[in-house]
């Protein structure tokens, strides 16, 4: 079932063209709401989310049956932005893009959707994120996310991959594996049982507690390494 927040014209649905406004890069969205969107997650494994600019807060829940998403969007006018959350079968999408959005930078007054994910806390994530910070609690699946820049904070999780343009990385208490590919910033693991997996380009590590850690490439920056039960491989 696919619930759009917003009603687009026939010819947007159809042929999936971005609205262009006048507006430069930078100038100050005039458009402003909140809205809902909220899915069935009875026979989902995965949420898959495409996101721009703006911050992203996924929390798990025992509880959740749905998939809850609040939305806070910031826009050039009411249909400049896409804001879609549809079953596919045994995933659901969730897309989340305002126009122009790649122009948004940290503090910048450009177009944003901010989200905040209620779901339940065995579900999968996907995540392919533009610019803006990433937080997720409680979940209990496979996480991976491809992101471009902002800060990524992960407690809990399964099987963790992340590939990362810029910003600081901090996973916590994760049950399986942790596999960092970074570009720049600081990467902090802390209690993995897996094997922590780290390529990075620049900014400090730190890993305390692991079953294993292999960096394939400690980038520039410090390394500090505490409690590793099994084997350590460093190639610097």
């Amino acid at each position: 079932m696919l619930k759009t927040l917003l009603p687009l014209s026939a010819a947007i649905l159809l042929s999936g063209c971005i609205v262009h406004v006048k507006n430069g890069p930078g100038s100050a969205p005039k458009y402003f709401d909140n809205q809902q969107l909220t899915l069935s997650a009875a026979n989902l494994k995965l949420l898959e989310t495409e996101a721009g600019a703006g911050n992203l807060s996924i929390v798990g829940s025992d509880s959740a049956t749905d998939i809850t998403v609040d939305a806070e969007i910031f826009a050039y006018s009411a249909d400049d932005f896409t804001l879609t959350l549809e079953n596919k079968g045994s995933k659901a999408e969730l897309v989340a893009r305002a126009s122009n959005s790649n122009n948004w930078q940290v503090n910048s007054p450009g177009p944003k959707i901010n989200l905040t994910i209620t779901v339940p806390s065995n579900l999968g994530l996907i995540i392919d994120d533009g610019s803006g910070s990433i937080d997720i609690k409680q979940v209990n699946g496979d996480i991976e996310i491809d992101d471009g820049s902002g800060s990524i904070e992960i407690s809990g999780g399964k099987h963790i991959e992340i590939e990362d343009g810029s910003g600081s990385i901090t996973v916590n208490n994760t049950q399986g594996d942790l596999k960092v590919d970074d570009g720049s910033g600081d990467i902090y693991a802390n209690e993995v049982l897996g094997t922590v997996t780290i390529d990075d380009g620049s900014g400090s590590i730190s890993v305390n507690g692991a079953g294993a850690l292999v960096i394939e490439d400690s980038g520039s920056g410090g390394l500090q390494i505490k409690n590793i039960k099994g084997k350590v491989e460093i190639d610097e």
